[in-house]
């Protein structure tokens, strides 16, 4: 269940400075539809005014001023959903012959902010299936299920039990929504062997050496179906 807060602008600029200086990831889903933009970080704040968001990428079709949306953004333990509407987005600037991406701004937001715990916006649930993947370890390529996931590690779901080293180093091959292909290092911290199921055999991993391109994609996909878990769990 959702906790809603009701904070004064300058509480709300508090907390969104936090979220602008630590780099907290953010996006903006527009209500009523499927739509969305991710990988956006609070840049900027026009206190009772707007919040600007950068990293809206050159090709993205920006929604037009007046849309509806939910802002939300992660910060330590939880996942933060403010509803908005798009206002017209900041100028791009000139540098060199490259085109910065424009910067969005939402409307300072009037209503609640809701707050959800990260434990309760799971991203493999029903409505948001495992991904497919493939354990690789000193054996042959096993395939499994990819039950959950953070930033830092995963759990895996087998058909059949395995017996990789407590501490030992797995590969794991997945591929993300849209095609974008994941090879994740991680250290086996824990195995389970449950009485039923279709996946009896659970793997747990503490992923290592997440870099650049890989580390970002992984974020952007868990935040995506953080944010479309937490509207799900608005309507129960």
């Amino acid at each position: 269940m959702a906790e809603r807060k009701e904070m004064t602008t300058a509480e709300l600029e508090e907390l969104l400075l936090r979220a602008r200086n630590i780099k907290s990831p953010a996006s903006l889903r527009m209500r009523g539809s499927a739509r969305m933009l991710g990988q956006l970080q609070v840049r900027g704040l026009e206190p009772g005014v707007a919040i600007q968001l950068g990293g809206a990428k050159y090709r993205d079709l920006l929604p037009a001023p007046g849309t509806e949306a939910t802002l939300t953004f992660l910060m330590d333990d939880l996942v933060l959903a403010i509803p908005t509407t798009l206002l017209e987005p900041l100028a791009a600037a000139e540098a060199g012959r490259q085109q910065n991406p424009r910067v969005l701004r939402a409307a300072w937001p009037t209503g609640p902010l809701e707050v959800h715990h990260r434990d309760d916006v799971r991203v493999a649930t029903p409505d948001l299936p495992p991904l497919a993947a493939t354990l690789e370890t000193q054996g042959s390529p096993v395939p499994a299920m990819l039950l959950n996931l953070t930033e830092t590690g995963i759990g895996l779901g087998l058909e059949q039990p395995l017996e990789p080293a407590p501490h030992g180093e797995v590969v794991v091959a997945t591929a993300l929504p849209g095609g974008v292909s994941l090879r994740l290092v991680g250290e086996v911290r824990h195995c389970e062997l449950l009485p039923e199921g279709p996946l009896p055999f659970r793997i747990g991993l503490v992923l290592r050496d997440l870099q650049g391109e890989t580390r970002e994609a992984l974020r952007g996909m868990i935040q995506a179906r953080r944010i479309i878990r937490s509207e799900s769990l608005r309507d129960q």
